[in-house]
């Protein structure tokens, strides 16, 4: 007699299971892919310093632009909490690891601001559109431009303000330290994933309607942003020196689990509703973002520091991505 199987029913545990797998599956894949590339010498440091301007002056920008022009208006005016939590959770880590540096690791002043780039620039812009978009779509590309806005306004300028300060430059009745915020201000402003958010909300507010040939146009290229941001970050994680000590294990630990929890918590207080505190919470796990490697080795410092720390958050982020995503989706 033959006995027909049984096959046990599809749990939701399975369907959340499944679903984490295929938003972190392919993003390790492209790291590791880039990371090997790395590895082969398949690419020199020009070729990489090319790709990665690709991201941030082509792709990235047309990104974050079509995300935020489709947005509507009254769902971009109920970000201000939003970007209000990510502000002051971003800029307030940002000062307590600069501190911790400058005390507990006797840093000089310019190690000690890379450091706190290093922790608190996160790598929701780069990484975001790979994770945000399979759960959230195109809308979460305005949770992206809010992160990018508040990290390459306040936090970079910050840093390179710190940096020249650590050089020596004498400030006398603040003329010296107003003389560096501006241009560092400026350059930021120039940069074109912080303009293109900005004129996309601009837009949005005022009524104008992008025509949907410029919406096909720039989504075509911006399409590349999440795949060839983490092909990068494997590029550059393989071209350092990868060390692990205390203060990479502090700094980890810093990114991956300090972070969003002062989000979380901030977000909470503010009254950021889902799904905008779901996305605010992913893009502040995310791991740290390839900013503090570029400043590091444009300025000759903390460079294996910087390089570790990407590597082992983006490590990290195989322990904690899920966890998030799975508590995400049991709350909503």
């Amino acid at each position: 007699m033959h006995i027909a199987k049984v096959r046990a029913p599809v749990t939701w545990l399975d369907l959340m299971f499944l679903q984490i797998l295929t938003i972190i599956v392919p993003i390790f894949f492209v790291l590791l892919l880039g990371y090997a590339a790395g590895r082969a010498k398949e690419f020199g440091s020009d070729q990489v310093a090319g790709i990665n301007e690709l991201v941030l002056d082509f792709a990235l920008p047309a990104s974050l632009f079509v995300g935020t022009v489709r947005t509507p208006r009254d769902q971009l005016l109920q970000q201000g909490p939003l970007v209000l939590a990510l502000l002051i959770g971003t800029v307030g880590l940002y000062v307590i690891v600069f501190l911790l540096g400058r005390k507990f690791f006797r840093h000089a002043m310019g190690v000690a601001a890379l450091q706190a780039i290093t922790v608190c620039f996160s790598a929701g812009p780069y990484f975001g559109p790979a994770v945000l978009t399979p759960v959230y779509g195109a809308s979460s590309a305005v949770a992206i431009s809010m992160i990018a806005i508040i990290l390459n306004i306040v936090i970079v300028p910050m840093t390179l303000v710190l940096i020249e300060i650590s050089r020596g430059t004498k400030c006398s009745a603040g003329k010296s330290i107003a003389s560096l915020v501006g241009p560092a201000l400026v350059n930021a402003v120039k940069t074109p994933f912080v303009w293109a958010p900005f004129l996309a909300v601009a837009l949005v507010l005022v009524g104008v309607s992008v025509p949907p040939l410029v919406d096909s146009a720039l989504n075509l290229i911006g399409q590349a942003t999440g795949g060839v941001a983490l092909f990068v970050a494997g590029l550059m994680i393989a071209s350092h020196k990868v060390i692990f000590n205390l203060e990479v294990g502090v700094n980890t630990v810093l990114k991956m689990l300090v972070q969003p929890a002062v989000f979380f918590l901030l977000a909470l207080a503010f009254g950021v509703k889902p799904p905008f505190l779901y996305e605010g919470l992913l893009l502040t796990a995310l791991p740290s973002g390839p900013m503090g490697i570029l400043l590091a080795t444009r300025n000759k410092m903390y460079e294996s520091d910087a390089s570790s720390a990407l590597a082992v958050t983006c490590i990290a982020m195989l322990i904690t991505l899920p966890i998030v995503l799975y508590l995400i989706e049991t709350a909503r």
